[in-house]
């Protein structure tokens, strides 16, 4: 149970930051920084731990925190993106894996998008990124194995003549160097975050996932999940992107983006 001067003191971080439902690490440092006689780095990470431990803020990667409402429940009903895969992508993680044991790759499939939109797709595509260098090599050894079913790198003439005539497609393009990415049992699996800008920039690949379509999966992903928008803009911006994306989120989504854009650079 909080103190009455531990209570006290989290009041004080919430009015500094008063209609600020994200802060960034720094922010908070600068703020401990000016209000206490121990500034150094230890008594800092202290500060934050407390914060944390008693739930006033809640890590939501990439040195950004969220503040707990505990009136809405609003944080807590919000998950971290772990979704489900098949079988099928899993067989095919493990060939890439089995053929390729050393290079950087991710593997995902666009079914993990349809909880977020209205009309369900009747199809699933596979997707492959691997490490430029080795990407055709990774093409090759899948065409092998799927003929008629991989494609590398299609531009939207393919997508419409021939991979959406396949029920389980497997796309096969380069992967984007330091891509949001995590390893869910052995598979790397794009984070949401690094999904959610290939689908905004890649128009013609994704383009089944563009207009209304994809306003709902940008509401509906921010709302379900936990999203750290210094993660998001970070990768838009290795894609040359982030200006645009948040003229997007900001025009034509119902998101409320928290960080300043300075933070998300």
């Amino acid at each position: 149970m909080k103190t009455n001067e531990q209570q006290s003191h989290d009041l004080e971080v919430r009015n500094a930051f008063s209609g600020t439902r994200l802060v960034h690490k720094a922010d908070l440092r600068n703020y401990y920084y000016q209000h206490s006689r121990e500034a150094t780095e230890q008594a800092f990470r202290r500060f934050l731990y407390g914060l944390e431990k008693r739930q006033t803020i809640i890590a939501v990667g990439a040195g950004g925190y969220e503040f707990h409402d505990r009136s809405s429940q609003q944080t807590t009903k919000k998950k971290l993106f772990s979704p489900n895969w098949s079988q099928e992508l899993a067989s095919l993680n493990k060939s890439v894996q089995a053929a390729f044991p050393y290079i950087q790759y991710l593997c995902w499939e666009t079914r993990a998008l349809h909880e977020f939109m209205l009309h369900q797709p009747g199809q699933n595509i596979f997707i492959v990124e691997a490490e430029k260098d080795v990407c055709e090599s990774v093409f090759y050894h899948l065409r092998q194995q799927n003929p008629g079913k991989v494609f590398l790198d299609p531009d939207r003439l393919m997508m419409e003549r021939y991979v959406l005539h396949q029920t389980d497609a497997i796309l096969v393009s380069r992967l984007i160097t330091q891509s949001p990415r995590k390893i869910i049992c052995g598979l790397p699996f794009p984070k949401l975050e690094k999904v959610l800008v290939d689908i905004f920039v890649d128009e013609k690949k994704y383009y089944s996932f563009q207009g209304e379509e994809l306003v709902l999966i940008f509401e509906n992903a921010f709302s379900s999940y936990l999203i750290s928008e210094i993660t998001l803009f970070r990768y838009a911006g290795r894609r040359k992107a982030s200006k645009k994306l948040r003229q997007f989120i900001s025009t034509q989504t119902q998101v409320e983006l928290s960080l300043n854009p300075k933070h998300t650079k």
